[in-house]
């Protein structure tokens, strides 16, 4: 990742991937059929309590969604928003998916492995957006020669 372009694509490819995982639960979470066959729940039919609280985390993930496309537009001082997106958000997430393949949902090992992508992914697009704005603070603010600071 030497040059700016490699740098620069995978940033943003972090948080592109974000925004279609986010994109694709606020979906399932409006959608009950959707959300059933992404956890391989074939029969899943909720009640209107539980509708109502998918109508909720759909609205949040939604919201989330359109956050992570408000930061792509500058990833590198938006950097903040894919950390915390990272954690605790996809963490929770894929811990809650871990908890349910242990106790025996096999199905979800995609979104476990989904998971571990996306806060790979993330932690090394903040990482690495941190690096390209110390360069670019450097490159502006040079730090003083010693010839410099002596006169």
């Amino acid at each position: 990742m030497e040059n700016d372009a490699s740098r620069a694509l995978l940033i943003r490819l972090a948080y592109w991937l974000g925004i279609a995982a986010d994109a694709l639960w606020a979906i399932a979470l409006f959608v009950p059929s959707v959300y059933g066959a992404l956890t391989g729940i074939s029969d899943f039919d909720p009640d209107t309590d539980t509708r109502g609280v998918m109508v909720i985390g759909g609205t949040l993930m939604a919201a989330w969604t359109l956050l992570l496309v408000w930061a792509l537009r500058d990833p590198i001082e938006r950097r903040g928003v894919i950390l915390l997106t990272a954690f605790p958000i996809v963490l929770a997430l894929t811990t809650m998916s871990f908890v349910n393949v242990l106790d025996g949902d096999t199905f979800q090992i995609w979104i476990v492995v989904k998971g571990a992508v996306l806060i790979s992914s993330m932690v090394t697009s903040y990482v690495v957006a941190g690096r390209v704005r110390q360069q670019s603070r450097a490159v502006i603010a040079p730090e003083p020669s010693a010839h410099a600071v002596a006169r």
